[in-house]
């Protein structure tokens, strides 16, 4: 079974030489948080993509070279992003970046990305910018964080019937993304967001955010954010008396959110995954034996990990050898209009490409 060459921070310096790979393996780079406020994002996405990975290397008779993935520490901070991006494009050769974590990092690598026509493959993400007219190769399949805003919209107004509602927004491209998806979501209702508070990427100081919400007596609030300040803020609005309802996106982590909380809020997060204890497809089957079998939390973080490697290896069927960058987005593509075990898992007939938002509660 191949092992993850390596984990490295882009902050420390490299110990020696990496491990060489051989020419017969197929390098991916991965940049995540694996340290600091949101490291269970960037942890659990590895460890999906790895249990994959390590289960599809293991099989015999693959027509395919094993693939090897080398996965970076950026703590969720762009700069340390672009940095992981060059040592991978420069010094590691991969053949594509694969599962980044974050819109900001996403944003601040674009020039790179362009420059080197690096295939950019299923960021966790949900931003726009990903999505329209790229000069990179990307592919996406989660659903969009318009899709995301609008299915929180449809529970808060349509399903609880707020119309006095707060957007809580991390300060950076992440938060203008779903702000600007948000305000689309309610305009599309006759509302607006009745007062924005903004905090600090991988800073948990929202007490002025909390002070300007609780101000506008609100009756719920949707965070845009990582689960550390989000599950700070809500204990503390719950400390304070508020008795409405919470939603956060996909991005959140709702594991490691909901593992975080002291109070009894009532809170909707938005997944881009089904219910990976509940799925009955075979990959969901598959997950759960080897999610078990290495003692791994069934989260819907590790799912979609998981899931992201198995788009790419079905792809490699749809790529000659040996695989070129210039194959890849089409050919996942092609995964996700054909593969019948890709498509189950999201429910997907007919000519129906559209990916689709889940809900999970906490309970």
């Amino acid at each position: 079974m191949l092992k993850l060459i390596s984990t490295l921070s882009c902050c420390i310096a490299l110990l020696g030489s990496p491990e060489l790979i051989a020419d017969d393996e197929l390098r991916l780079g991965m940049s995540v948080a694996l340290t600091g406020p949101a490291k269970d994002i960037g942890q659990q996405l590895r460890q999906g993509a790895q249990l994959y990975f390590d289960y599809a290397n293991a099989r015999p008779g693959k027509s395919h070279p094993p693939v090897s993935l080398m996965v970076l520490d950026d703590g969720y901070e762009p700069s340390r992003t672009v940095i992981n991006t060059r040592y991978l494009i420069e010094q590691h050769k991969v053949l594509a970046l694969f599962g980044n974590m974050g819109t900001p990092t996403a944003h601040a690598i674009q020039a790179i990305l362009t420059h080197h026509q690096l295939p950019f493959l299923m960021p966790f993400t949900g931003a726009d910018f990903l999505r329209h007219d790229t000069a990179y190769p990307v592919f996406n399949w989660r659903a969009s964080y318009l899709d995301e805003a609008t299915e929180q919209v449809r529970y808060l107004v349509d399903e609880q019937g707020h119309k006095d509602i707060a957007l809580l927004i991390q300060a950076d491209e992440f938060g203008l993304t779903l702000e600007k998806s948000f305000r689309q979501a309610l305009n599309a209702r006759g509302l607006s967001p009745k007062v924005t508070a903004r905090f600090r990427r991988n800073s948990a100081d929202i007490n002025k955010a909390l002070k300007e919400i609780m101000r506008s007596e609100v009756t719920a609030v949707a965070m845009i954010g990582t689960y550390q300040p989000l599950s700070v803020f809500i204990d503390k609005a719950m400390h304070r008396g508020f008795k409405g309802t919470f939603t956060g996106v996909s991005f959140t982590s709702s594991s490691a959110l909901f593992a975080k909380l002291t109070s009894q809020p009532t809170l909707m997060i938005s997944e881009v995954v089904p219910n990976p204890n509940e799925c009955k497809a075979q990959l969901c089957e598959l997950f759960r034996t080897l999610a078990a079998k290495h003692t791994l939390a069934v989260s819907p973080q590790i799912f979609e990990g998981f899931l992201n490697a198995a788009i790419f290896i079905s792809a490699l069927d749809y790529c000659p050898q040996p695989v070129q960058r210039t194959c890849l987005s089409g050919a996942m593509q092609q995964v996700l209009q054909k593969d019948p075990a890709i498509r189950a898992i999201f429910g997907l007939t007919g000519t129906e490409n559209n990916p689709r938002v889940y809900r999970s509660y906490f309970q």
